[in-house]
């Protein structure tokens, strides 16, 4: 979610819900305090989706694993698909509601921040499909005559139009449509105060009706084809999920009795949210013992299943709260969150390349029972994961990749890396040999880019320091923005 795991402003995460105005104040720091308006709600909610979405992605994954129990745990998981649509609605009406939004500024900002890394991670994962297939000769053979380059070009198309290049790319297509049609919608909202509960009834009645029209035989005016058609092709739409963005939007609009209402109730929401969860769960086990497929009753279109996934939405929303009213600023946790909340975006699009490096160790220990199978699948993704995504924080593509400038080079501790970096690739040359090649291979390529790294931050400190020095040898250091506004003057 983009406003959720991107923001205008990433060199500081505090910055992410604070109006221009609060940002830029001239007014000395130290006359006033400015409220803090971070929605640290918002980060524990972030962080429990994400970690959601990689437990899914590792059940989907390994379909041997797959029981009543697992398809359960699957189903509830699959509340993140909706839940990363209601946040981002939220996050970015709370940026604007006080405030103007210029569209062609708003845009700008928004497909740099997120676009750059969909394009990347497209091609990459474009690449790497195809490696996985046959290797490096399999994705050359895409080039080697102009009617193949004519195909793969058009594949790339379809993949940077539809998000299809790898599974869970499809939210970034629709976080970017919804960055398109968000002028409008803050628009309707402002003009139609007072009315946003009718707006909200026919937009989950029109919800209601499209996932049945999708999951069910199709109508008797609806061709098949088209049936499946749009079926397969709506989901990487806007359309199924506007009930959860508007959502989110109005609660955000509202966001002061919204906040203080979820509070109030959340002795009541908590519980009553449980109770929902877990009347679908029972129900998910009469409908596989009466014949009907795992997968099918786990589907996260099925009408009976959306009330679950608003409670879990409403039940992490409340225990966010929870969160937001004990944090302690400047603890372990707090400094953890705040670290988490930076790299959730590089998190969710990393984390698929970790899972499928891992496959063939999973596969191996098929036999294995489930749960334990499961739990280290899901631990070891996220570890891989974290890694990757720690490397591409420090690294010159990081903008491409996580959404995010790179760490500042001055802050970075270049001698760790580089020692992180070295002692990596000697567990991933380890792996390579002894347990699995491909999972060496990435760890040793993200290794690698981290010495590089590493080695880059030496050499611009070794630069500056060295430009710093006059003939004498004399220190003449001076904070950079003073230097460039003297060679400016």
């Amino acid at each position: 979610m983009e406003a959720i795991i991107v923001t205008e402003r990433p060199a500081t995460v505090t910055e992410d819900y604070l109006d221009p105005d609060e940002r830029d104040d001239p007014k000395p720091a130290a006359k006033t305090r400015k409220p803090d308006k971070h929605l640290y709600q918002i980060d524990f909610v972030r962080l429990v989706t994400f970690a959601s979405v990689i437990l899914d992605h590792v059940i989907l994954n390994i379909p041997h694993i797959v029981n009543m129990s697992t398809g359960a745990v699957g189903l509830m998981m699959r509340y993140t698909r909706y839940s990363f649509f209601a946040l981002t609605g939220f996050v970015l009406t709370y940026q604007y509601r006080d405030r103007e939004l210029k569209p062609l500024t708003f845009w700008r900002r928004r497909y740099k921040l997120i676009g750059l890394p969909f394009v990347t991670w497209s091609l990459f994962y474009w690449v790497y499909g195809r490696y996985l297939v046959g290797g490096w000769s399999n994705v050359a053979s895409n080039f080697e005559s102009a009617e193949s380059i004519k195909l793969a070009i058009k594949s790339i198309c379809y993949d940077l139009i539809t998000g299809n290049a790898w599974y869970h790319l499809y939210f970034l297509s629709v976080s970017m449509q919804i960055y398109l049609v968000f002028p409008g919608i803050l628009w309707v909202l402002r003009r139609t105060w007072g009315y946003h509960r009718y707006l909200l009834a026919a937009s989950f009645a029109f919800h209601l009706w499209l996932i049945y029209a999708m999951t069910s035989p199709p109508m008797q005016f609806i061709p098949a084809g088209v049936h499946v058609a749009l079926s397969k092709h709506l989901v990487a739409t806007i359309i199924p999920y506007q009930f959860f963005i508007l959502a989110g939007c109005v609660a955000a609009m509202h966001y002061p009795a919204f906040q203080a209402f979820m509070v109030k109730w959340r002795k009541v929401i908590i519980p009553a949210g449980i109770a929902v969860i877990a009347a679908t769960i029972v129900y998910f086990v009469n409908q596989v013992d009466l014949g009907i497929s795992i997968e099918r009753a786990s589907n996260v279109f099925l009408v009976h299943n959306v009330f679950a996934y608003i409670a879990v939405i409403l039940i992490l929303y409340c225990l966010g709260t929870l969160w937001q009213d004990r944090r302690r600023p400047g603890s372990v946790a707090d400094g953890f969150m705040r670290t988490a909340a930076d790299r959730s975006f590089g998190i969710y699009l990393a984390h698929a390349l970790a899972l499928s490096a891992l496959m063939p160790i999973i596969r191996e220990h098929a036999g294995s029972a489930p749960w334990p199978l499961l739990l280290l699948s899901f631990l070891g993704t996220v570890v891989l994961t974290v890694f990757i995504v720690e490397v591409l924080r420090r690294s010159p593509i990081s903008l491409i990749t996580t959404g995010r400038n790179r760490l500042d080079w001055r802050q970075q501790n270049a001698g760790r890396s580089l020692i992180v970096g070295i002692v990596a690739i000697g567990i991933g040359v380890a792996v390579r040999l002894v347990i699995e090649p491909l999972t060496g291979n990435l760890i040793i390529a993200t290794a690698a880019l981290l010495v590089v790294s590493a080695v880059a931050v030496f050499w611009r400190r070794y630069r500056d320091g060295k430009g710093d020095r006059d003939v004498t040898g004399a220190d003449t250091t001076t904070p950079r923005a003073k230097k460039s506004v003297t060679v400016e003057g």
